[in-house]
């Protein structure tokens, strides 16, 4: 797609991202029955610097999906989309290229686990993922018509 070899792309706001913050990556506790906090997260496997929307993209397509099709659960993604704006609101540029940063997250997690799945690494703590959940959801952000986040 040009648009990752633009200018544009470019001027993007960068800087540290976790860029793995599925649910599993992250911990909660439970101080009382009534609250549940943040506590931490890990795997910071592929941690750098690359675009927040990048990573707020990765966020979305796990936290915010319905795992049987894909879709976006529009509750969850406008939850997760506000809170995440009160503290850094989306520039007009990540507004616009809100959805192809959300089929560029996914295509990049289901080209991971097809290769994870095939061809598969010897390590104690690694389990293929199952690819077509990411091509699921890659397929669910292609058919629907560019969203533009304000």
């Amino acid at each position: 797609m040009a648009f990752f070899a633009s200018d544009e792309y470019q001027l993007l706001p960068e800087g540290p991202c976790h860029c793995d913050l599925f649910r599993d990556n992250v911990l909660f506790a439970h101080p009382t029955a009534d609250e549940t906090r943040l506590s931490g997260f890990f795997d910071f496997y592929f941690a750098g610097n690359d675009k927040w929307l990048f990573d707020v993209a990765v966020c979305v397509n796990d936290w915010c999906v319905d795992l049987a099709t894909g879709a976006l659960d529009n509750a969850r993604d406008d939850a997760l989309l506000r809170a995440y704006q009160t503290v850094r609101p989306f520039t007009p540029a990540e507004a616009h290229h809100w959805n192809d940063m959300l089929r560029a997250g996914a295509l990049r997690f289901w080209v991971s686990r097809l290769y994870d799945f095939y061809r598969p690494r010897e390590a104690e703590m690694l389990k293929p993922h199952d690819p077509g959940h990411f091509e699921r959801i890659l397929r669910e952000r292609i058919k629907v018509a560019p969203v533009h986040c304000n």
